[in-house]
């Protein structure tokens, strides 16, 4: 018969200094400290890879000295390339202010200041937009982050600018353009509707509808623009020429010329006075006709002149120069200056549609004119302002895929004309001259 299972009796283990110390291993001491040797060893092998690396950077062998040289420079600086001084006061410092403006002349920031009570918190350094030392690229193009970084909290740069923030090409992130709300009180008549008729016709010999380019002509000088001025003489006359005849007691025959399209109204009184005195001289029998509609003719040769040339400029200034003119009371024409730009009273060149921005007609010729100036042929005022609103530049300029929005390409933040042209030998001829100047180390 199996004996019951008892339960083992629990031995309480007797805890004393001499068992606990049994458990020790006091070996421990004489093993090495694995960490600490490879530590030590490590440091060395670093020590010595570093020595090794500097070696050819002594020496210079294998081209490895090219490491500690500053990088390409930019086209335009590509003759400093040896030459740190020249732009380095000091060395590894920023180029200062002073050693771009020795060369580059430019305005101050805005280029085209409309608030000139206003002014910036802090200059931004010319070294701060254009970085160079980044091989063979464009230094004059600079990133939009150069703008925004300003533009798009633009009061905390210039308190008292009148000016909307910007941070994108996109609409309710970029102002719409001014000249949308503007309108131009040039005095003259123009009406592009009748220039441009929807269906094809001839006008006492000319053909409609024109083409834009037939009065808005490309500039081959200008860089910005793109335009030529329209004028009488290059763009009217071929057409209007008969407006500016006088003869309408017809006195003159087949000697009867136009007058001239002259800003001064004497002038063309004069030109009157003497067309009509010349044919009396040359054909006295003119004075004993009835002038006009008269039955009798006029007493002498000097009634008959006065009454004639008085004819002439009723009929020239008070009805022939209206068709096209804003005339005053006595048939004085006002003063339209060159149709460039907005018009302002007593500014021959008037003022720029576009007074803070630039626009490139050149850049666009790939562009239908109709693509951007959409009511053109719908025009019959001179008040109508037809330069295009933001919208018809952000499909190409500010689309989500489009590459075209640098705020460079439309906003300038120097003035370029007043840069210098320096001549061969000229102030950076010799790093003692760059001394001189305070551009030396």
């Amino acid at each position: 018969m199996a004996k019951p299972d008892k339960p083992l009796e629990y031995q309480r283990r007797i805890r004393d200094t001499k068992g606990i110390a049994q458990r020790l291993d006091l070996g421990y001491l004489r093993r090495p400290a694995v960490l600490l040797a490879l530590r030590h060893r490590l440091t060395w092998a670093l020590l010595a890879i570093a020595l090794l690396a500097a070696v050819p950077l002594v020496l210079g062998t294998g081209g490895i000295h090219r490491t500690l040289q500053n990088g390409p420079l930019s086209d335009a600086h590509a003759l400093f390339e040896q030459r740190c001084e020249v732009c380095h006061a000091a060395a590894f410092r920023t180029v200062p202010d002073r050693a771009c403006v020795g060369c580059h002349e430019a305005g101050p920031h805005p280029a085209k200041p409309i608030d000139r009570s206003s002014h910036l918190t802090a200059q931004t350094p010319c070294a701060g937009c254009h970085v160079e030392h980044r091989g063979k690229v464009r230094l004059a193009s600079v990133g939009n982050g150069n703008c925004t970084s300003c533009h798009a909290d633009i009061k905390a740069h210039e308190a008292s600018a009148n000016v909307s923030n910007v941070s994108a090409f996109r609409p309710g992130r970029h102002p719409e353009f001014s000249s949308v709300s503007a309108r131009d009180t040039r005095p003259l008549r123009l009406n592009h509707a009748k220039h441009m008729p929807a269906e094809a016709t001839v006008i006492r010999g000319m053909k409609l509808p024109m083409k834009c380019g037939d009065c808005h002509a490309m500039d081959p000088n200008s860089s910005d623009v793109g335009l030529l001025p329209v004028t009488f003489e290059a763009n009217c006359k071929s057409c209007h020429a008969r407006e500016l005849e006088f003869d309408v007691d017809h006195v003159l025959g087949a000697a009867s010329v136009p007058a001239p399209h002259a800003r001064d109204a004497a002038v063309i009184r004069q030109f009157l006075r003497n067309s009509l005195t010349g044919a009396l001289k040359a054909d006295p029998a003119l004075a004993r006709r009835p002038v006009g509609n008269d039955l009798a003719s006029q007493p002498d040769a000097a009634h008959w002149i006065a009454r004639v040339v008085q004819d002439s400029e009723n009929y020239l200034f008070g009805h022939k120069c209206g068709y096209c003119h804003q005339t005053d009371g006595q048939g004085e024409v006002r003063q339209v200056n060159r149709m460039l730009g907005r018009f302002a009273d007593g500014r021959p060149e008037g003022e720029p549609w576009l007074p803070r921005g630039e626009f490139s007609h050149r850049a666009h010729r790939a562009v239908a004119c109709e693509g951007c100036h959409l009511q053109a042929r719908t025009s019959t005022q001179t008040s109508d302002v037809l330069i295009p609103s933001m919208k018809s530049c952000t499909p190409c300029h500010g689309g989500p895929t489009a590459n075209l929005d640098d705020c460079a390409k439309c906003h300038r933040y120097h003035n370029r004309t007043l840069e210098k042209e320096r001549p061969l030998g000229g102030p950076f001829a010799s790093p003692a001259e760059v001394t001189q100047r305070g551009g030396g180390r």
